[in-house]
């Protein structure tokens, strides 16, 4: 397996992450974003929930969840070096995103406001995940059309300065336009590239596992072996690479 860090990130100095709920990030890319701040990358993760709905029975009010999962988030950011600047909450409530205007402007705006060379995110276009290893899931709704309002946001809204022009009432916020993504839950696709994380994969599980309200440690590196560890005792993040004109 070929290691494409360098291809892909070798002359990007800003990289944003945008998933639906705390402990995606860790899930899908903790090796790729631990491997990024440790080569002096700035990297911005976007929350777009705060997983306030995240309970299997659990007597835990959706206040008490949304508090818990947003502590347990900023612990696990800590773990993989991400500036307290560069966690962001949206807020949007757990199993309510669509792909709206109004959450297109959302993202839009922390685009505007970071301008990042490539964004990685959950893939907008399959229901169901079918893992190479014969595996497969449904696809989170909020994982769908966080994927599709990420791909909206960046082309045309973000660019464009006529969209959301309020945004620009903060100096920061500029017209940016992305043309390169980084893709999960793509497995095996014709554009799959693989980012070996071997010397990040106990970051990537440290991280993981603070979201103790959701997973043991034991999970969590349950999750690292299942999607990151090779026959050759690598360990890589796999995402479908694509890149537009």
């Amino acid at each position: 397996m070929i290691d494409s860090f360098d291809q892909i990130f070798g002359n990007k100095s800003k990289v944003m992450v945008v998933f639906a709920h705390p402990d995606d990030a860790e899930l899908y890319s903790g090796g790729t974003i631990a491997r990024l701040i440790s080569s002096g990358k700035s990297v911005r993760v976007v929350k777009m929930t705060s997983g306030n709905k995240g309970s299997r029975g659990e007597k835990i009010s959706e206040k008490d969840l949304f508090n818990l999962r947003e502590k347990e988030d900023r612990e696990a950011m800590k773990v993989l070096g991400i500036k307290d600047e560069d966690n962001v909450y949206l807020r949007i409530g757990d199993g309510e995103i669509t792909n709206s205007l109004e959450i297109i402007g959302k993202i839009a705006q922390q685009i505007r406001l970071f301008q990042p060379d490539l964004v990685i995110s959950h893939n907008s276009e399959d229901v169901v995940i079918k893992h190479t290893s014969g595996e497969s899931w449904i696809n989170h709704r909020d994982h769908r059309n966080t994927g599709l309002s990420v791909i909206d946001a960046t082309y045309p809204y973000a660019r464009d300065l006529l969209f959301f022009s309020e945004h620009f009432t903060d100096p920061r916020a500029k017209s940016h336009a992305v043309t390169e993504y980084l893709i999960v839950d793509s497995y095996g696709h014709p554009d799959e590239i693989a980012i070996e994380m071997t010397d990040f994969v106990e970051t990537r599980v440290n991280a993981h596992a603070c979201h103790s309200s959701q997973y043991s440690k034991e999970a969590a590196q349950e999750s690292a072996d299942f999607f990151t560890l090779e026959p050759d005792g690598k360990r890589y993040e796999k995402f479908r690479y694509v890149k537009v004109d």
